[in-house]
């Protein structure tokens, strides 16, 4: 079969191409006839793709499907293998890389040791780590969908930009248009709390759940906002960043200058801190959750502190965004079964002081420690999924406008086409 002169990755940006590929991607095996019939396409559209596909090794037939008359149908499926993402989760030493595809298998994952924070000098570390990893896959670079890159801060995820992280002390830094003239891949970056429920809403456990807050924990602490299917970004990129909302009245100082924020209760730098000066004992991460489950009372203390606090966290989500759905990340998400069951106990105290009334559940992370990397993957697949395929990784020039599409194909904003592309010339 003769192969189309456009390289596979641009070709499937096309609407066409994209819609079909989504409805494979969504329905599993198909029919050129079921396409047709899906994609409101004509057969000979779809023969037409269908082949174009098949030359680039992205679609294979499988099997004909038994037939009482006529030529048998021909089951069609999509090569994951041949759609590769890369995910990083960014942040102080070491980052972390995962290479895995457009169904968020996850393949191989490698840690990457940064030498600056500097913003042009850590990205090109950065990319030299992605270049190997993809090298050492046996992968060229042009086969690579796109980047994606999940970050502790205040991130503009349409203008692919840090607008502040306090971990890597970067400040309005475009990290998505530098990572990807540098790679010549499409680059996307997000704050990690909304990675993570994005991955939560494409591949864990809570998909069919379409509004909920996932609570990021541990380290940091910010919420990932997901509404009747929706990413929650806010105009500025704000949404969810509730980590120095007051949630105990009268409570521990912060460093912010108030008293009683939830960072204060779920970041665990500051909980240990916190046992230490009670104690007397520094411990580390695993001896503290060791001795709480044990029966320590100044660490069963602290977890219950811990408890408290997010559970007026889940009654502000519960109030104000109507989920009912609270996936808390990190490790209070995995601590114990019975510490998330007395969140919701707790929460159902709120309720029912306030009237609230509101039945909302608390669970763990379905995909644990991996939610920030494959939120940084369903970036990418989100973006190739949706009818336009637009993926906004630089500022050429251009003239055609059309319309930017985010999760589940909604428009988000206006762009000139021409502008979401990066050329795979266009390298350093």
């Amino acid at each position: 079969m003769r192969r189309s002169s456009l390289t596979s990755t641009s070709f499937i940006r096309s609407y066409n191409a994209a819609s079909i590929l989504r409805t494979m991607h969504e329905e599993g095996a198909c029919t050129r006839t079921s396409l047709a019939r899906t994609t409101k396409m004509s057969p000979a559209t779809v023969s037409r793709i269908i082949g174009q596909l098949m030359g680039h090794g992205i679609v294979r037939e499988e099997s004909r499907i038994p037939s009482s008359a006529g030529r048998k149908p021909v089951l069609l499926r999509i090569d994951y293998a041949k759609l590769p993402i890369v995910g990083v989760e960014l942040r102080r030493n070491p980052a972390t890389i995962l290479l895995s595809n457009l169904r968020g298998e996850r393949l191989e994952r490698r840690s990457c040791q940064l030498g600056t924070l500097e913003s042009e000098g850590l990205i090109s570390e950065l990319a030299g780590c992605i270049d190997r990893l993809i090298r050492d896959s046996g992968l060229e670079r042009a086969q690579v969908l796109g980047v994606g890159l999940a970050v502790s801060g205040v991130v503009d995820h349409e203008g692919g930009r840090v607008v502040r992280s306090l971990d890597l002390d970067w400040h309005d830094v475009p990290v998505a248009a530098v990572l990807g003239r540098k790679l010549g891949l499409p680059a996307l970056v997000e704050n990690d709390a909304n990675a993570a429920a994005l991955a939560e809403l494409q591949f864990g456990r809570y998909s069919e759940t379409t509004s909920f807050m996932y609570l990021k924990t541990e380290t940091s602490v910010g919420a990932g906002i997901v509404l009747q299917g929706e990413l929650l970004n806010g105009p500025g990129g704000m949404a969810g960043e509730i980590a120095h909302v007051p949630v105990i009245r009268g409570g521990h100082p912060c460093p912010c200058g108030q008293r009683g924020c939830l960072q204060t209760y779920l970041n665990v730098p500051d909980v240990l801190a916190r046992y230490r000066s009670l104690t007397g004992e520094a411990v580390e991460r695993e001896t503290f959750f060791e001795r709480a489950l044990g029966g320590d009372p100044t660490a069963r203390r602290l977890v219950d502190e811990a408890a408290e606090a997010l559970a007026v966290a889940s009654s502000f989500a519960g109030a104000l965004l109507d989920v009912n759905l609270v996936v808390v990340g990190g490790v209070w998400g995995t601590f114990s079964p019975s510490f998330l069951q007395r969140v919701e106990e707790r929460f159902q105290a709120v309720g029912d002081r306030t009237g609230l009334n509101k039945k909302v559940a608390v669970r763990g992370s379905s995909l644990g420690d991996d939610s920030d990397l494959m939120g940084a993957i369903g970036l990418v697949s989100d973006r190739w999924l949706n009818p336009y395929g637009s993926v906004p990784v630089a500022g050429r020039a251009g003239e055609r406008r059309g319309m930017l599409l985010g999760a589940r194909g909604r428009p988000l904003a206006s762009a000139r086409q021409d502008d979401l592309y990066l050329s795979r010339g266009e390298t350093e």
